[in-house]
């Protein structure tokens, strides 16, 4: 419960400051908004990166079925290189 004031100055104080207690309360929503508002943003930015390494993803796993039929109509098998691959690999490093 607000006391009631007893003259004019106290009046006047006690509406200055739920004045201002009003604009403080503002200027705290329109932060919070502005806060939700940059979340979104970067929600949405951090949407389009996925969608960017997702197409990046397809490119490449389209590249390797590529290379695994042109390895295999070579006569290879892509598997078998994999694993010759490896073999050498931590074979050389030992040396």
């Amino acid at each position: 419960m607000i006391p009631s004031p007893d003259n004019l100055v106290e009046a006047h104080l006690l509406w200055e400051t739920v004045v201002s207690s009003c604009k403080v309360h503002y200027i705290q929503k329109s932060l919070m908004d502005q806060l939700v508002h940059c979340d979104a943003l970067q929600l949405q930015y951090h949407r389009l990166q996925v969608e960017k390494a997702k197409s990046k993803l397809t490119l490449a796993e389209l590249h390797i079925r590529c290379v695994h039929m042109i390895l295999r109509h070579s006569g290879y098998n892509p598997d078998r290189i994999g694993e010759l691959y490896n073999a050498s690999f931590f074979n050389c490093s030992t040396m």
